[in-house]
């Protein structure tokens, strides 16, 4: 993974919030919070989780105490360094906008390429696809932490981008 200006990648700087931001406080919920996320690049870096951890704790950025209560592992939280290596990656102006791997944008041109009836059917499909994902992101909204409310919230404008393009490409109805 690449470091950027904050000296964190990506995944780094995640983990780092999960643990700051969202409390989840030992390596199983930090590692719990990447397999449930709607993301699906993040629920498949759930396995590099545990040695992202390993490797800011060795760094100095999470303190990390044994769990005394007769159950395995250890209480994480972010040392003062940790804090500022986050808040660092926060306000990265760069990093907050970069497009960032899109999967729908790396599509985009490709799919002019398809056949025509093809075409038709991969938007028809795509669109139905985002349009479930709208009202998967709009019904749990009100029950979210406000760190993931906010991300949802940005997760339904961005949907909404992609439906209203989709449209554009003849593909159905234009949203609501």
């Amino acid at each position: 993974m690449t470091r950027h200006s904050s000296g964190l990648t990506e995944l780094e700087g995640a983990v780092l919030s999960e643990i700051h931001h969202r409390q989840n406080r030992t390596a199983f919920k930090v590692r719990r919070a990447f397999q449930t996320s709607p993301s699906i690049e993040w629920s498949g870096s759930a396995g590099a989780v545990y040695p992202a951890i390993r490797r800011l704790v060795e760094a100095g950025l999470i303190d990390s105490t044994p769990i005394e209560t007769g159950h395995k592992g250890s209480h994480l939280s972010l040392s003062p360094e940790g804090v500022a290596a986050v808040e660092g990656w926060i306000c990265d102006p760069v990093r907050a906008t970069s497009v960032g791997v899109d999967p729908f944008r790396l599509r985009a041109g490709l799919w002019a390429t398809l056949d025509p009836a093809m075409r038709a059917d991969a938007l028809r499909r795509l669109r139905l696809t985002v349009e479930e994902e709208l009202q998967r992101l709009t019904v749990s909204l009100d029950a979210l932490d406000p760190v993931e409310q906010a991300r949802s919230e940005w997760s339904i404008r961005l949907q909404t981008m992609r439906l209203r393009w989709l449209e554009d490409q003849g593909a159905g109805s234009k949203p609501e």
